[in-house]
């Protein structure tokens, strides 16, 4: 239970620092636009604006992929291989009181 023990110790920290990022996102992302180029190093980090773009194909050509893969499953061309491994996952339910125990949690949003 000591691996245990920590992973839990780790993830909730990781937990709280991703949802203070993703509170702070915005007003960075604004902060930096404003800056020369889109770009700022700051404490030895290198911030840049990207564009992300995602493409959308036709309802045909999305239809022929799955039909071909379909096809090539029921061939048995398909390889498939795993790995053991674990996901781990704060409940909904208790969520904000696992992150409180992180000090930096609390501060942040007031708690």
């Amino acid at each position: 239970m000591k691996a245990l023990k920590t992973y839990a110790k780790f993830f909730k920290k990781k937990a709280a620092y991703e949802e203070i990022l993703s509170d702070i996102k915005p007003n960075a992302l604004r902060e930096l636009k404003k800056q020369p180029e889109g770009k700022a190093d700051v404490d030895g980090i290198e911030f840049h604006v990207t564009n992300k773009t995602t493409k959308k194909y036709s309802e045909e050509l999305t239809t022929q992929i799955k039909k071909l893969r379909e096809d090539e499953e029921e061939a048995g061309k398909v390889k498939t291989s795993s790995t053991e491994s674990f996901d781990a996952s704060i409940p909904r339910s208790v969520k904000e009181s696992v992150l409180s125990d992180v000090s930096d949690f609390k501060k942040h949003f007031d708690l």
